[in-house]
């Protein structure tokens, strides 16, 4: 499945595995959807049947988490919630553009780099490269959350893709989830390309 958004003749194509990655909604109507009430019952339903063991409990927390984010629509940004079944625990995976400016290796160092949350230690950062983007870094941040005894990961991806510098971030929860949804979230990136509009 592909998302596309338009800009003049150019569209960011982000392909994704319905099964495991669900588009959040960026504007209604939305995916069939006039309104969210319907687009979250729908969702509920398709997460609930390709998972073993869903409960009402897990279908009512679903419902919370999905009407809270189909509140939030930030423009210039794309959001998918990690999702292959109803017991594990969602990440927010999250596809930020804007047009290219300035020195290739410094804007995309800084979108690696800057946070709302303050880094507990610099980024560990190295470079990736994937089909259509090309190369960009990648970095695993590590921070603290007010209220929270744990730490929270987040994994960030900056690339330039003329005309665009292409952010993609991911909430994994604490470091112990690094490992497993790097695989996953590289996978996600790699799926993502500037290509002619239709």
């Amino acid at each position: 499945m592909t998302d596309r958004d338009c800009d003049q003749d150019l569209d960011l194509l982000i392909g994704h595995d319905p099964d495991v990655w669900v588009p959040l909604p960026a504007t209604w109507p939305h995916d069939g959807h006039r309104a969210p009430r319907s687009w979250i019952k729908a969702t509920v339903r398709a997460v609930a049947e390709r998972s073993e063991g869903a409960t009402r409990a897990s279908r009512s927390w679903l419902t919370e988490v999905l009407s809270a984010l189909a509140r939030w629509s930030p423009a210039d940004e794309r959001r998918y919630l990690y999702l292959p079944d109803i017991a594990t625990p969602p990440s927010l995976l999250r596809v930020q553009y804007g047009f290219a400016q300035g020195d290739r290796d410094t804007a995309l160092r800084a979108m690696v780099l800057e946070s709302d949350l303050a880094p507990i230690e610099p980024p560990v950062v190295e470079e990736v490269e994937t089909t259509d983007l090309g190369r960009g870094p990648r970095g695993v941040r590590y921070s603290a959350v007010e209220g929270d005894d744990g730490l929270l990961a987040t994994l960030v991806y900056a690339f330039r893709a003329e005309p665009y510098d292409v952010r993609i971030s991911c909430q994994v929860g604490g470091p112990e989830g690094v490992p497993a949804m790097l695989a996953e979230v590289d996978h996600f990136v790699n799926g993502i390309s500037v290509v002619p509009a239709e």
